[in-house]
């Protein structure tokens, strides 16, 4: 401490409680009373770590990690039948929540006080939806009837963020090797036909991506279009290469 008049330090304590303290400086007599200590300025207070985002809120609402968590110890990148249990047994406890004390108050006390008013599509249906498509969410969410139910978004794009990381080998990108097409099967399919066969399907399959089976037929072509196909197929027949696959591979890379 220093005198308030004339700055000297260590002034003298004259006084002490119940009354307020009362000091004298040395140097010049002064008799004052010390007001409050000043705040710290923020730039010299120890700065606190930030906290850390939850490895979970990657693949679920906040709401949905608090009431994970709150079941004990839970692995941050869980598997395809942990990940799925718990949507599935959390969206019970919603379900059951407009008409249980107990369920409502369990959702409440996670922060899940605005449920949706419909029922989600549930994992194994938004997660075929995304493997259709290939692994993309605008048009899962359109096979899901869904492109502006924001719930329903939220959960596309939180199931595609796990299949692209955690639950990349559930995806049909890392599904065993299929054998090569031959080369005139392949070639049957330009221009591609009004309507396949099962053999033309699993033919275009393997010979743009490499497997049998995993999107669907209708999803290929929108999220590709006609003219892209053919494009991938020349080149299958001229160097071996597989674009497409390439492109879907390198999309759920870049999340």
């Amino acid at each position: 401490m220093t005198c308030v008049q004339c700055g000297h330090p260590h002034p003298a304590l004259i006084t002490r409680r119940p009354r307020r303290a009362r000091y004298s400086c040395r140097s010049c007599g002064a008799v004052f009373r010390p007001g409050p200590m000043p705040e710290q300025p923020a730039s010299l207070r120890p700065a606190s770590a930030p906290a850390l985002p939850d490895p979970l809120a990657e693949f679920m609402p906040g709401h949905m990690v608090r009431w994970v968590r709150a079941q004990g110890q839970v692995p941050d990148a869980p598997d395809r039948a942990t990940l799925a249990r718990w949507y599935q047994d959390f969206d019970a406890l919603a379900a059951a929540a407009s008409s249980s004390p107990e369920a409502r108050a369990a959702v409440e006390r996670v922060g899940a006080l605005d449920l949706p008013p419909a029922k989600i599509p549930a994992f194994s249906k938004v997660c075929g939806a995304l493997h259709a498509a290939c692994y993309d969410p605008r048009l899962a969410a359109a096979r899901l009837g869904a492109q502006d139910a924001p719930p329903v978004l939220e959960r596309v794009a939180h199931l595609r963020h796990w299949l692209a990381t955690a639950g990349r080998s559930t995806t049909w990108l890392a599904a065993p090797a299929a054998a090569p097409p031959a080369p005139e099967a392949v070639e049957t399919l330009l221009p591609l036909p009004d309507a396949f066969t099962a053999e033309q399907v699993r033919t275009l399959f393997c010979a743009l991506f490499g497997v049998e089976k995993g999107p669907s037929l209708p999803g290929v072509r929108e999220r590709f279009g006609d003219d892209r196909i053919h494009e991938a197929l020349r080149s299958y027949l001229k160097t071996g290469d597989r674009p497409l696959r390439a492109a879907v591979a390198d999309e759920l890379d870049a999340t």
